[in-house]
């Protein structure tokens, strides 16, 4: 009896410290901070982003972006904000089966001369593509899918129009993996095309990145023989 009694004071007790080293890894968890732009730096941004485009036409009419910019605004308590603008361009056909949408992203700085807040970001810009309906001009679309723009437009056609099965193909392969494994029933979301890595006699390989509805993400390699693409190994996260 007393031996029970000792035994279940000391899970009490590895329990208490580790609900106690959860609350002190929270604690000391950074807390991030959100906020609207302010009047200054939406108005700072318009006039340079106008500039910029005015200069990069050379003359000509400058073609503007169809939507207002998002502001992504955030930092660490005690610390600077870090503004970011994003502005995507106007959806253009990247190939004939292929609409596409590029984001830019802008970074501001409150310290710089006033008419030089914002320079652009050293991250390259962001390629969106969907697939184009036949003989009809490209229009913003609801679901877009981020692309690697070295990746040749015709085998990112066919990805987009067979990545269903694929990912269908590619549950198979997630029992047989530890940390796909509990992922095998969730609903994923194409949310990334990418190169991958060959693999020995699979010379062309591309990555597909899924999207799950508990915010975790599942890559597919696919091996491409012949004009066939097969769901080749996964990987999760």
């Amino acid at each position: 009896m007393m031996r029970a009694a000792l035994s279940m004071a000391a899970a009490l007790l590895v329990v208490a410290q580790a609900s106690s080293a959860a609350t002190t890894s929270a604690a000391a968890q950074p807390r991030i901070e959100q906020r609207q732009p302010t009047a200054e730096e939406r108005d700072s941004f318009d006039d340079y982003f106008r500039e910029k485009t005015a200069a990069e036409a050379h003359g000509a009419q400058p073609v503007l972006p169809l939507f207002a910019p998002a502001f992504d605004i955030e930092r660490q308590r005690g610390k600077p904000w870090q503004v970011i603008a994003r502005v995507d361009s106007a959806p253009r056909h990247s190939a004939v089966d292929l609409c596409r949408q590029i984001r830019s992203s802008f970074i501001y700085d409150a310290g710089a001369p006033k008419g030089r807040r914002w320079t652009e970001s050293a991250q390259p810009p962001e390629w969106y593509v969907w697939l184009a309906k036949p003989a009809t001009a490209c229009t913003a679309a609801r679901y877009t899918v981020l692309m690697d723009k070295t990746l040749p437009p015709a085998d990112v056609v066919a990805l987009l129009r067979q990545h269903r099965e694929l990912l269908l193909r590619a549950r198979l392969l997630f029992a047989g993996n530890s940390q796909c494994a509990r992922q095998r029933a969730l609903t994923f979301r194409l949310s990334a095309l990418e190169p991958a890595a060959p693999t020995p006699g699979a010379p062309v390989m591309f990555g597909l990145v899924f999207s799950s509805d508990r915010d975790t993400v599942a890559r597919v390699a696919v091996r491409k023989s012949r004009g066939e693409y097969t769901a080749w190994n996964v990987s999760c996260g």
